[in-house]
């Protein structure tokens, strides 16, 4: 039977914790979001202050309807000086991270709404934990893996990655208090395996699963670095109620992040275990895609398939890395052991084994 990573902080547990920390009124920003409802739980014993666009979040402690990418978050002067009165600290979740919503719309939300909340929390006086993305660290190596083919495919991890890095520029330009922490891809939960809506690392999952892969673009050893969306969750409300001092936190695997091989080894395994067939993958270099599949085929293969291929090489360069990337989760206060090896494995089988239940109408076996 796998093993899972001890769950400090959880939830359940805070109410019979013998210390808590000191009640507060966070503003949280993108609470409908993975992260957002991910979140919630962890935050129980703050009033949380859910500032919504569209989508209400999960139940919560109070919702204010407001738009980050508009002037004072799209409340009128009044109402925003009471919510600065009112705000003792604010995390700010919210960012869109889909590629194919265009340039545009990124800039629009991950940098200009970024810099908007900032100013929030720099007019109220209370600190920030904004969340930003561990791939700014490997933004060159994503352009020079084509990760911008924008015009072909209709998505640019490029373009999320320097959103993201505009983000953290603008939340700086606003002063203040700032802490920022810089998650690799969040999967499911780390047990249980469940996540409000499925992501990159979902997707690709689900395609092995189904068969639509006709290789994998990566070298085998190169890493795939996710982390489980509750230690994102329990690190960041560890950083809030710590008080954290300005600064910088990688939450990711880093060395201890699957390799590519095993990555696709564990889907192939619960395939089997749930009754599905999964054909073995070939894993070409992406350079070799470039100089020998490309020529040789794409003349003679229809457009949607042409497209097919363009989108799997974008998430490729984000999703596999040459080199680890940095990390510095075991730096969070109180948060304790989250990551290793064997941990990562285990949080990705429960990823799959949900994705297998949920997407697929299979109950794999536990």
């Amino acid at each position: 039977m796998p093993t899972h990573p001890e769950r400090l902080n959880d939830p359940e547990n805070k109410a019979s914790s013998l210390d808590p920390p000191p009640l507060r009124t966070v503003l949280l920003t993108g609470a409908s979001g993975v992260l957002g409802t991910a979140l919630l739980p962890y935050l129980r014993h703050h009033h949380v202050i859910a500032l919504t666009h569209r989508r209400p979040p999960s139940p919560c402690g109070e919702v204010v309807s407001g738009d980050v990418t508009r002037p004072r978050l799209g409340l009128d002067l009044a109402s925003y000086r009471r919510l600065c009165e009112r705000t003792d600290a604010v995390v700010h979740a919210a960012g869109m991270v889909a590629f194919g919503s265009g340039r545009a719309s990124m800039h629009t939300v991950n940098v200009e709404g970024a810099g908007r909340v900032a100013r929030f929390a720099a007019d109220a006086g209370v600190p920030l934990i904004h969340v930003s993305t561990a791939y700014v660290a490997r933004y060159r190596e994503i352009l020079a893996a084509g990760g911008n083919r924008a015009e072909r495919a209709g998505n640019s991890p490029a373009d999320y990655v320097a959103s993201k890095m505009a983000g953290e520029e603008a939340v700086a330009a606003a002063g203040g208090k700032v802490t920022v922490v810089r998650p690799s891809i969040i999967i499911g939960d780390s047990v249980t395996g469940e996540i409000a809506e499925p992501q990159g690392l979902h997707t690709f999952a689900q395609q092995v699963l189904r068969n639509r892969l006709p290789f994998v673009p990566s070298d085998p050893a190169s890493y795939v670095d996710f982390v489980p969306q509750d230690v994102v969750a329990r690190a960041i409300v560890s950083l809030l109620d710590d008080d954290a001092h300005p600064a910088e936190y990688w939450l990711s695997g880093g060395a201890h992040a699957l390799t590519c091989d095993r990555l696709v080894q564990v889907i192939v395994e619960e395939a089997a275990d749930a009754g599905i067939t999964v054909r073995p993958l070939r894993v070409l270099a992406p350079d070799v895609v470039e100089r020998l599949v490309r020529p040789a085929f794409f003349d003679v293969v229809p457009e949607w398939a042409q497209t097919r291929l363009d989108r799997l090489l974008d998430m490729s360069s984000v999703l596999f890395n040459e080199d680890p990337l940095p990390s510095s989760i075991a730096d969070v206060p109180g948060l304790g052991p989250t990551t290793g090896p064997q941990a990562n494995e285990d949080a990705w089988r429960a990823s799959v084994r949900r994705l297998i239940t949920d997407r697929l109408g299979t109950r794999a076996s536990a």
